[in-house]
């Protein structure tokens, strides 16, 4: 009786044992990834505006791959001061499961950064009144308090005096039920606002 209950104690020590190994060494799949990624987004940024992955990439091969996933996380994206974090984010869970990083914040487009490139969105929406010059823009958000921007980067742009300028942010403010707006154009890498106009006119 002893060697029969020994016997099935051993065939579910390895059963387990099996399953615990194949669920180890398995590879998981992208979507599986994506999955528990906007799980863990949705658990650790529950104030975010929105949230997206841009980003999944598989690193090595056989049961030591994993992927790295990563995703913007966005706040305020319609006011004058919007926040943007990346995460990154490993799958299956490793002990570095998770990194963030806040690459617009503090209602600042490139501090400190002489020689910034606007890369983001946000960015734009920031350097449109705080930047040298963008006095107009502000002006017209402390009497349009609820003015919400749209943000496009213009391949080329050519202003008053007929010179064309290579890669151009162009932030429209308006407020709903407003007659009126503005218009601000950035230079995506030369740290400076071009120009500044009513939106009708543009």
């Amino acid at each position: 009786m002893r060697k029969e209950v020994l016997l099935i104690i051993l065939l579910a020590v390895a059963v387990l044992a099996l399953l615990s190994f194949s669920q180890r060494f398995n590879p998981k799949n992208e979507d599986d990834a994506r999955k528990f990624f906007n799980e863990d987004l949705a658990r650790n940024y529950p104030n975010a505006e929105n949230y997206s992955i841009y980003g999944v990439d598989k690193i090595g091969d056989g049961p030591s791959s994993y992927f790295l996933l990563k995703a913007w996380v966005r706040y305020n994206s319609s006011t004058p001061c919007p926040t943007l974090v990346e995460v990154e984010y490993y799958y299956p869970p490793q002990s570095f499961l998770r990194r963030e990083q806040t690459s617009v914040g503090n209602c600042q487009a490139c501090p400190d950064q002489p020689h910034c490139i606007l890369l983001y969105n946000e960015e734009a929406i920031i350097a449109s009144h705080t930047y040298d010059g963008g006095a107009q823009v502000q002006n017209y958000l402390n009497n349009h308090p609820n003015a919400k921007p749209a943000t496009r980067l213009l391949p080329a742009w050519t202003d008053s005096y007929g010179m064309e300028h290579a890669d151009v942010w162009q932030v429209d403010w308006t407020e709903a039920g407003s007659a009126d707006g503005i218009s601000a154009f950035i230079s995506q890498g030369q740290n400076r606002i071009l120009a500044i106009g009513p939106l009708s006119a543009q």
